[in-house]
């Protein structure tokens, strides 16, 4: 090959700076024949210069593209026009190895003495095209995505949006490219961090994601979870970052939903305002809906609440839910109105779904409160109400201005059994005794057990008769032997009775505990009664009652008669007969002591059997 001057003057030049370039230099002649193989080019095809020097070029070629080369350069030679002249584009070469290298290629035409040569430069594109393949197959599948999803640049602003994205904002990619998430998307004043959050989501350098709440292009607010992922190349440089989204509106509102009713369970409202509450809360998630509630009772459903509203629904459609315990029992029914496609279906479902989990729980807290009230009111042992019972039934009388007749019952000789047969059988005879108090209690009577062997009757029947006529009842509950592990054990009840107008709880149980205590520490097996006035009267109306039994039965009581005259005429028309007692011991007793309590005792016979001795009338007159 001839130069002319100038070429070779220049040659001094260029090939030193060929030689020394960074990127891979071949020169071949009109031959298509390598003359020059720099370095560069050495590393590139993993060929020693002298294995290249004075070859075809087809050996640098890559293997599919080998057929069709000669051609182009030929008619390229001829003065065609070369697709291939002055060009830059990626090409993958084939390396001495069989390996393949993506390469940026540039290829140029230097004509001399009237022939041509072609100079390419190559450099390795392995990063670029690497980069360039991990972003086509990001836009390809962010594109069939059915998720909401946008593609950043380190500068965060918008190179990609999917089709999912457009259909949630309303916004398409010549709209959203080259902007900021937080410019484009329409964020509201509340919550008031909802841009400062999304701000900080976006300038994150990991994986990160975090709720808000947007509208859309047309004003619709939604709940949305945004995640963002940033990309990195093989050197640890931000290439873009993928930022996705969910629409969480149903979830965050079935999320209020259980945050609304578990925090009304923890003030503990009313049973039926627990009901309520849930049901209002089931409303303002689910649009133009009426909701029910109902309990069941021995497998029988019992209204326990509704919705505020009865607004008529049209095109109703129904939805039932059994409300189950724990163990699977059904405890309850959720019934559901909807109006028509108002909601879809699964989320109606869903919405029923954690709704009756609510109810149930809301059903055990009422089961556990009347467990607790239960425990806190009556006496596990036998049933009975238990002290704070009595005391607010005491307190409600009094506040009414009730005077109850408190009567403190203590069983006797309850240690005889346990000292026989131990504390279980004890427990048992206790159980026996408070049976028979129950078969003889009165519909408007009281019955508790305060402690131990203790219980209180409490009566309203206040006069003297019937106090003392309960007492002896309540003795005679007891007067047949208590049948324990075949054994009979007689049991006694001491009673204090205490009754006094317009006084307080404490005090009718602090004075019929003092008399049952009389009578206990005087051998048992009686009554008493704590006013010093009424036990008198009470002691009197025995003795008397007893003196008067024996005065019947020996004819101790007198007839005297009383003419009946008409005052006009002083014609006798009548005698009236008149009872008279003197008794030894009480002297004479008026008729107006000793007539009602005849009629108590059975001293109408007497009367009965006098009646045939009294003179008739006529006789008389």
């Amino acid at each position: 090959m001839k130069l002319t001057d100038a070429d070779n003057a220049a040659d001094g030049i260029f090939f030193p700076a060929l030689e020394q370039n960074m990127m891979g230099a071949v020169l071949i002649n009109e031959n298509d024949e390598v003359m020059f193989f720099n370095p560069a080019a050495e590393k590139l095809w993993g060929y020693k210069r002298e294995e290249v020097i004075g070859n075809n070029i087809d050996m640098l070629i890559p293997r599919d593209l080998r057929p069709a080369h000669p051609e182009y350069i030929r008619h390229n030679r001829e003065g065609g026009k070369a697709r291939v002249e002055g060009m830059s584009r990626e090409l993958q070469l084939e390396k001495k190895d069989g390996s393949k290298i993506w390469t940026r290629f540039a290829l140029s035409k230097v004509s001399a003495e009237g022939k041509v040569y072609y100079l390419a430069l190559v450099r390795d594109a392995s990063v670029e095209m690497a980069q360039k393949e991990q972003t086509r197959q990001l836009i390809i599948a962010v594109d069939h995505l059915d998720r909401p999803v946008i593609v950043l640049d380190p500068e965060r602003h918008i190179v990609q949006c999917n089709r999912a994205f457009t259909e949630m904002f309303g916004y398409c990619i010549s709209e959203a490219s080259g902007m900021q998430p937080d410019t484009l998307l329409n964020i509201p004043e509340f919550p008031a961090d909802n841009r400062i959050r999304l701000q900080q989501l976006l300038w994150k350098t990991a994986r990160d994601q975090d709720e808000f709440l947007l509208l859309t292009r047309t004003g619709e607010k939604i709940w949305i979870k945004a995640s963002i992922s940033p990309v990195y190349d093989v050197l640890a440089h931000l290439q873009n970052l993928v930022m996705t989204f969910s629409d969480i509106t149903e979830e965050r509102q079935i999320r209020q939903l259980e945050g609304n009713i578990l925090a009304a369970m923890c003030s503990s409202p009313p049973f039926h305002e627990m009901g309520e509450i849930i049901c209002r809360n089931i409303e303002s998630v689910l649009n133009e809906s009426h909701v029910s509630l109902f309990a069941l009772r021995n497998g029988m459903p019992i209204h326990w609440a509704s919705s505020s509203h009865g607004a008529e629904i049209q095109n109703a459609q129904s939805w039932s839910a059994t409300i189950r315990q724990r163990d699977g029992a059904p405890a309850g029914i959720l019934q559901i109105k909807t109006s028509s496609g108002a909601e879809t279906s699964a989320f109606i479902e869903r919405v029923a779904d954690i709704s009756q989990h609510m109810a149930a729980l809301a059903l055990e807290q009422e089961k556990s409160r009347q467990h607790i009230e239960q425990l806190i009111q009556f006496d596990p042992m036998t049933g009975l109400p238990n002290r704070n019972n009595l005391h607010n039934y005491l307190d409600d009388l009094v506040d009414k201005a009730v005077s109850p007749v408190v009567y403190l019952i203590g069983v006797d000789h309850i240690q005889d059994v346990i000292d026989s047969l131990g504390y279980a059988w004890a427990d048992q005879a206790l159980l026996e005794v408070v049976n028979r108090f129950r078969e003889k209690l009165k519909p408007d009577q009281y019955l508790c057990r305060i402690e131990g062997t203790q219980f209180v009757l409490v009566s309203l029947e206040n006069d003297v008769s019937n106090i003392t006529q309960i007492a002896d009842e309540l003795r005679n509950v007891v007067s047949k032997p208590i049948m324990i592990d075949d054994k009979p054990f007689p049991l006694t009840l001491s009673i204090g009775i205490s009754y006094d107008l317009g006084k307080n709880r404490d005090y009718l149980l602090s004075t019929a505990h003092n008399a049952m205590d009389y009578i206990r520490k005087n051998g048992g097996n009686g009554w008493q009664f704590f006013s010093p006035a009424m036990n008198e009267m009470v002691k009197e109306r025995l003795v008397l009652g007893a003196a008067l039994k024996e005065a019947i039965s020996n004819n101790q009581l007198k007839l005297v008669y009383q003419p009946q005259i008409f005052a006009e005429t002083g014609e006798l028309y009548g005698i009236e007969a008149l009872a008279r007692w003197h008794d030894p011991l009480h002297g004479h007793v008026p008729p107006s002591r000793f007539i009602p309590l005849a009629e108590e005792i059975g001293g109408k016979y007497w009367a009965l059997g006098h009646r045939g001795s009294l003179p008739s009338v006529s006789r008389m007159a």
